[in-house]
C-alpha cells in the first residue's frame, strides 16, 4: 500500500509537470505545455530514451549476428560431417564400380535427414550416381550443375536456385581410396545439399526474441528514465522556484535541497547569497531607518531654528503669524476663549542710546525670559519686532490675560530694579480677546490688542490696557 501511494504521487507529480502547473502570472495551458516540451526534463529523458534504444538496437544486432554464426557454423559442421561419413561409405562401392550398391545408398542417403540431395562424380565432374529429394529435384540439379567444381572441396556454400525461397548449404567433398604404400588416389566426389530452413528458423524465432525483449526494454525506458531524470531534475525544479521568490522581494526563502552533489552545492552557495543578501538589505533598511530619522530630526531643527529670533530665542514674527491663524480658526470652531497681549518697553531707546547695544540686547533677552517664565506650555510668545513682544493666550478671557499681564510686569520690573538700577525701562501691555468688539479674524485680534498697547503708552507708559470700553489702570 505504501509503495503504491508513493507511485501516485510520483505519477501525480509528473503529470503536473506535463500539463506545466500554472503559476499566477502564466496566461495559458498551451504556454505550459510549451514550457514543458522544452524543458531540460523531457530533453534529459528524450535523451535517456535515445541512449537506451540505441544500446539495445547495438546489443540485439550483435547477439543476432553471433547467434546467426554459431547457427550458421553449427549447420555447416553438422553437414561437412555428415558429407565425410557419407564419402567414407560410397568410397568401397565406387571403388569397386558397383553402381547398384551406389545407387542404392545414395538413393537412401537423399531422403532429407540432412540430405536434400546426393550426387556422386567422377574426378571430371560427370554423374556416377544421383538422388534427389522430391521438393528439391529442379532446385538440386541446378545446384550441382552450378557449384560442380568448387574452388574448395569440403567447404560449404550457401546458395538458392530457381524460385524457391530456401538457402541451401550445398557441399562437395572429395572420395579417396589409399593405394600400395599409402598413397591416396581421389577417385570421385560427392555433392551433398540440406535447406538450412532449421538455421533460419532459429535464427527467426532468436530475432522475435530480442525484439521483443527491445520494445519491453524500451517501453520500461521510458516512464523509468522519466521518473529517473524527476528524481534529479525536482531539486532544479525547486531551486528555480526560490530563486523566483527570492528575486519578487522575498528574502526569507531558502532552498531545502539536501544532497551531496553539484546541486547541493549550488543550493548550498544561493542560501550563503541569500543570507548576505538579507543581512546586507536589513542593515540598508535599518542605516535609512536612522537617517530618515536624523533628516527628520535636522529637518525639524531647522524650521525650528527658521522659526525663531536668534537674540531672544523666541518665535519670529512669520511664524508667529501662521500660529495665529491656526489658533484663531480653531477657536472660532470650537467656541473657546482666546486672548492676544502686546508688551512693548518704555524708554527702550533711550536706555540703548545712553548705555549701548549690549545693554540693549540684554534687556531684550531679560523680557523674553520673563515673559516665558509666566507661560504654561499652550502659551506662544515672540518676538514681534524692535522691542515688541506678543503672546497668544489659548483658552483665555480678556480678565486672565490681564492677570497674566500684571504678573509678567511686576517680574520684569523686580529684574530691572535688581540688575539694571540706573535704566528707567519700564514696561506695557495691550490686551484683546474674542469677546472684544471689532474682532472678527486673526488680524483684527492682533489690530485691538496694537490699538491697546498704544492707549496703554498714551496714559503715561507702564500701564497695562484691555481693548474696549474700559479705561487703562495703572499698574502701580
Amino acid at each position: 500500500m505504501v509503495a503504491i501511494t508513493g507511485l501516485r504521487r510520483e505519477v501525480g507529480s509528473v503529470l503536473d509537470y506535463l500539463v506545466g502547473k500554472q503559476d499566477s502570472n502564466q496566461t495559458s495551458w498551451l504556454g505550459g505545455l510549451g514550457a514543458a516540451v522544452c524543458s531540460l526534463q523531457t530533453k534529459a529523458t528524450l535523451v535517456v530514451v535515445s541512449l537506451t534504444l540505441v544500446i539495445t538496437v547495438c546489443v540485439a544486432g550483435f547477439l543476432l549476428e553471433s547467434a546467426g554464426r554459431v547457427a550458421r557454423d553449427e549447420t555447416d559442421a553438422r553437414l561437412v560431417n555428415a558429407a565425410s561419413m557419407l564419402s567414407q561409405a560410397i568410397q568401397p562401392h565406387l571403388k569397386a564400380g558397383d553402381e547398384t550398391a551406389l545407387k542404392r545408398l545414395v538413393h537412401d542417403a537423399a531422403d532429407g535427414r540432412p540430405f536434400s540431395y546426393v550426387v556422386v562424380t567422377d574426378t571430371q565432374g560427370q554423374d556416377i550416381a544421383s538422388a534427389y529429394h522430391s521438393e528439391t529435384d529442379e532446385v538440386g540439379s541446378a545446384i550441382v550443375r552450378r557449384e560442380a567444381r568448387p574452388p574448395v572441396p569440403g567447404r560449404p556454400v550457401h546458395v538458392t536456385a530457381g524460385k524457391t525461397p530456401h538457402v541451401y548449404v550445398h557441399v562437395t567433398y572429395p572420395i579417396t581410396a589409399r593405394e600400395p604404400g599409402d598413397k591416396v588416389r581421389l577417385i570421385g566426389y560427392v555433392q551433398t545439399g540440406m535447406i538450412a530452413d532449421e538455421w533460419q528458423q532459429s535464427m527467426a524465432s532468436q530475432v522475435d526474441i530480442l525484439l521483443g525483449v527491445g520494445i519491453a526494454a524500451l517501453m520500461l525506458a521510458i516512464p523509468i528514465g522519466f521518473v529517473l531524470v524527476r528524481k534529479l531534475v525536482a531539486p532544479l525544479d525547486d531551486l528555480s522556484d526560490v530563486m523566483r521568490r527570492f528575486s519578487t522581494g522575498q528574502l526569507d526563502v531558502r532552498a531545502s535541497v539536501r544532497r551531496r552533489d553539484e546541486i547541493g552545492q549550488l543550493a548550498r552557495s544561493f542560501n550563503q547569497m541569500a543570507d548576505q543578501h538579507q543581512h546586507t538589505h536589513e542593515r540598508i533598511v535599518r542605516l535609512n531607518a536612522e537617517l530618515e530619522e536624523r533628516v527628520a530630526y535636522r529637518t525639524q531643527q531647522l524650521r525650528e531654528l527658521a522659526s525663531r529670533e536668534p537674540l531672544t530665542g523666541l518665535y519670529n514674527r512669520r511664524h508667529f503669524g501662521e500660529v495665529l491663524d491656526r489658533r484663531f480658526s480653531e477657536a472660532v470652531r470650537y467656541s473657546t476663549d482666546l486672548s492676544l497681549l502686546m508688551i512693548d518697553l518704555d524708554e527702550f531707546k533711550s536706555a540703548n542710546d545712553q548705555f549701548g547695544h549690549q545693554l540693549g540686547d540684554e534687556l531684550l533677552i531679560l523680557v523674553a525670559t520673563t515673559i516665558l517664565s509666566q507661560l504654561r506650555s499652550a502659551d506662544v510668545a515672540a518676538r514681534f519686532g524692535g522691542d515688541e513682544f506678543t503672546v497668544l493666550l489659548p483658552q483665555t478671557d480678556s480678565d486672565r490675560a490681564s492677570n497674566l499681564s500684571q504678573r509678567i510686569v511686576e517680574r520684569f520690573t523686580d529684574e530691572i530694579t535688581t540688575r539694571f538700577p540706573l535704566t528707567r525701562v519700564s514696561m506695557s501691555a495691550g490686551i484683546a480677546s474674542l469677546a472684544t468688539p471689532g474682532v472678527e479674524d486673526a488680524e483684527s485680534l492682533l489690530r485691538e490688542a496694537d490699538r491697546a498697547l498704544y492707549r496703554a503708552k498714551a496714559a503715561g507708559k507702564n500701564r497695562i490696557c484691555v481693548a474696549g470700553p474700559p479705561e487703562p489702570s495703572p499698574t502701580a
